[in-house]
């Protein structure tokens, strides 16, 4: 009997660990991609571009309205109005036209990706941020990136040096830009924690239920093999 019950405890301890290796995956985890990592680097140069000319900025801003989450580079003051900033720090060639979804960046090793199309996409940044903060918003893709764009010269999206010359020929945030630029920034802190709560929902919701039968299944089915071999064991020895 001792030994049935050594067998027992054994297999599912070894069960559960199985189990709990399937689980913890590092498969499971996201990672940081390569681009990913430019993207913050070229953020980082944004924010301290903006801090050393003296242009009154909030950085990383999460909102939320009825068309979802969005995330937002950098928003700064100058003039009577703010600054969309949405950074892009892409290398290669970039190929599309200002009213298309989406657009071409051919690589420097020449792998082709469709990218959406950044005007579009700070447009709708712009939009969201017109609503709560009330003021002109100006809209500006930052070119971060070393990104030739084939076509041309594109309305709204200049390298970094010339969006901080534009700002600083803006003159100083009038009392105004100031205003809406804080109401932004009270704005961000609750509409962050809604965003956060909401992602959780969505991973909750995107987990899926036949997964964990699977495991619960294989947990059991190994539980019963090591009782029969132990009961076995028992019965012969």
């Amino acid at each position: 009997m001792i030994v049935f019950l050594v067998e027992l405890v054994s297999g599912m301890v070894a069960t559960g660990a199985a189990a709990a290796a399937i689980i913890t995956h590092p498969g499971d985890e996201a990672t940081e991609t390569h681009a990913q990592r430019a993207g913050a680097a070229g953020e980082k140069r944004v924010a301290r571009a903006l801090e050393r000319a003296g242009v009154p900025a909030i950085h990383d801003i999460t909102l939320q309205d009825q068309r979802g989450t969005h995330q937002i580079d950098h928003v700064a003051a100058a003039g009577d109005c703010l600054y969309c900033l949405e950074t892009k720090t892409w290398r290669g060639e970039l190929m599309g036209h200002a009213d298309a979804h989406h657009w071409t960046l051919k690589k420097p090793d020449g792998a082709a990706q469709s990218v959406y199309n950044p005007l579009l996409q700070n447009e709708t940044h712009r939009d969201v941020i017109r609503r709560v903060a009330q003021v002109p918003v100006r809209p500006l893709v930052i070119l971060a990136g070393h990104v030739r764009l084939a076509g041309g010269p594109v309305p709204g999206m200049i390298p970094l040096t010339s969006a901080i010359m534009e700002m600083m020929r803006a003159g100083a945030a009038s009392g105004r830009a100031l205003a809406a630029l804080e109401t932004l920034a009270r704005f961000r802190g609750q509409s962050r924690q809604a965003a956060l709560s909401a992602a959780h929902s969505r991973r909750m919701r995107r987990r899926k239920p036949t997964r964990t039968r699977q495991l619960w299944t294989l947990a059991v089915g190994a539980a019963l093999v090591f009782l029969v071999l132990a009961v076995e064991r028992a019965i012969f020895l």
